[in-house]
């Protein structure tokens, strides 16, 4: 018997649709880049006559790829792995994940919603994550006796679209930015030209920043800030009712709660946690037959 899962939603959808709409200037960014290069080479090859046509719609490539997403994750959990520098987990370890799952199925009431597969990244810190259907689990965290409730808050994740939308945003972006470099003036170029590199230069880098991806999530990032600030809430409630209220609550006080700090305007941001202590009180809450209460943004 398989767990139920809801593999879309209203709200992400729509959020969603709202984001890839605002990131056109992305698509033909892409296809601006493609056909520069393309007519370069071609003009060296002595071919002077294209289309601009076909490049656009390779453009769109990646776009469709991260629409992809939404529907299957076939494809996002091995390059997860390889771009966290995930490896296989050892046997112990394998036996540490063997038992908190044992744990939460006598809690739960329905087939739990388990990952597609999951992998080891080797940080001392207790941390976990989800994307599309695939775990990540800290050599950190399995090292501790709180598996357990950390693993049913992300499987709180996956029964929910949440994994999909990650895996469907995080291909938005063809590549991390890096920090910025100090710029080096060239000195041996012409006056001409001395006038114009800035302008070359800007117009270059501008381009190929918004052929990366993620002018949506630029512009949508406050609202999917608040859009994840209240998926962590309801994780929690899903952890909560495997009977792991108090134990995630504990894991908190002890990882999370030292790593907070202010975040001045938060509904501004696209900040994707909410404050440990509120998750906290609402964990207590939820343990002790409480009503936690509505869930409020927080100010900040």
């Amino acid at each position: 018997m398989t767990a139920q899962r809801n593999l879309f939603s209203l709200e992400s959808l729509g959020l969603y649709t709202l984001t890839m709409v605002a990131e056109v200037p992305v698509i033909l960014s892409r296809a601006l880049v493609m056909f520069l290069v393309v007519s370069f080479w071609l003009t060296l090859k002595g071919i002077h006559h294209y289309s601009f046509e076909p490049w656009l719609k390779l453009s769109v490539i990646p776009t469709l790829w991260s629409v992809l997403a939404l529907v299957t994750p076939i494809g996002n959990g091995w390059w997860w792995k390889q771009r966290m520098g995930g490896r296989d987990p050892s046997e112990r370890e394998r036996q540490a994940y063997k038992d908190a799952v044992e744990l939460l199925t006598a809690h739960a009431s329905e087939p739990l919603p388990l990952p597609e597969s999951w992998f080891v990244v080797d940080s001392p810190q207790a941390d976990a994550a989800v994307c599309g259907d695939t775990l990540m689990l800290s050599r950190g965290l399995l090292e501790t006796d709180q598996v357990a409730p950390v693993l049913a808050h992300e499987l709180g994740h996956l029964a929910t679209p949440d994994g999909r939308v990650t895996a469907a945003l995080n291909r938005l972006l063809l590549w991390e930015p890096r920090e910025k470099v100090k710029e080096e003036r060239v000195n041996f170029v012409g006056g001409w030209l001395m006038m114009l590199w800035p302008l070359i230069t800007r117009f270059v880098s501008t381009t190929v920043a918004t052929a990366r991806g993620g002018f949506g999530l630029y512009l949508m990032g406050p609202i999917w800030g608040l859009y994840w600030r209240t998926r962590e809430y309801k994780a929690d409630e899903y952890a909560a009712a495997l009977g792991q209220g108090d134990e995630l609550a504990d894991f908190l006080e002890i990882h999370a709660l030292i790593h907070d700090h202010p975040v001045p305007f938060i509904w501004m941001t696209e900040h994707a946690h909410p404050p440990t202590e509120l998750r906290i009180d609402r964990l207590r809450k939820a343990a002790h037959g409480e009503e936690p209460g509505p869930l409020l943004e927080p100010a900040g």
